[in-house]
């Protein structure tokens, strides 16, 4: 289950690079707000993690090469994308994780804090891209309730 966790977290360190590189490239800054609340949803969750983790016993980097390599390399990819067609892949990108991490949620027997953590996390991006998906003006909201919730 610590391993499950853990991979969680790289999964954090990814996703802080992935987003910050939308933050720094993406061509249209009205999004800029949109990078900076999902970098804050991804840095809150590392560091709680880590914390939990570390706690467990698990030694947590700060940085690790392999996940920044691939969170430079898929941001790359899909930074040329307009807004609604970014949107639109990262919706059943998410997906897959968004299940997973819930599933596990729901099966763990131990560390239930940091399962529901992991999985509110991916829950509030999920459902924050399909907000966006639909066009709700309040989609942030979304991403907003969870930094609240666990800051």
């Amino acid at each position: 289950m610590i391993a499950q966790l853990y991979n969680a977290y790289l999964g954090e360190l990814y996703g802080i690079v992935f987003f910050n590189a939308f933050a720094e490239k993406y061509s249209d800054d009205s999004h800029n707000n949109k990078w900076q609340t999902l970098i804050k949803v991804e840095k809150l969750t590392a560091q709680r993690l880590k914390d939990g983790l570390e706690a467990l016993g698990q030694i947590c980097p700060d940085y690790d090469r392999d996940m920044e390599k691939k969170g430079l390399e898929d941001a790359n990819k899909w930074l040329p994308l307009p807004w609604k067609e970014l949107v639109d892949t990262m919706v059943p990108w998410v997906a897959p994780y968004q299940q997973r991490y819930q599933q596990q949620a729901d099966e763990a027997t131990e560390h239930l804090t940091l399962f529901t953590l992991v999985a509110d996390h991916e829950n509030a991006i999920y459902d924050y891209l399909l907000a966006e998906q639909q066009g709700n003006k309040n989609a942030l909201d979304i991403l907003t309730t969870f930094i609240k919730k666990y800051a």
